[in-house]
């Protein structure tokens, strides 16, 4: 850890976001309620969120064309390896 970081009580993680665009967006509050959950139980992950964009002003450079997106938060690099290879990453994305 960055002796900056260590000072300030900072931790460093490794943080992968994830963006779905549904085919039927009728089906969004069940994929995001059911469905995403699932990744965030995956034994490597410290930290998730899940959610939808927030209904922001329109501007050129925010996409609002996603529909469910989470956030997972691991501990090393190596941590969201194995994530990869987690049973419930693997059934998830069948």
């Amino acid at each position: 850890m960055r002796p900056a970081c260590r000072r300030q009580g900072f931790h460093l993680t490794t943080e992968k976001q994830v963006y779905f665009w549904l085919h039927d967006t009728a089906n969004t509050e069940e994929f995001l309620t059911q469905a995403v959950p699932m990744l965030g139980r995956c034994k490597t992950v410290g930290k998730f969120i899940a959610g939808t964009p927030a209904d922001t002003e329109k501007r050129d450079v925010v996409d609002h064309s996603w529909q469910v997106s989470c956030t997972l938060f691991f501990d090393s690099l190596e941590d969201q390896l194995v994530y990869q290879k987690d049973p419930l990453h693997l059934e998830f994305i069948e």
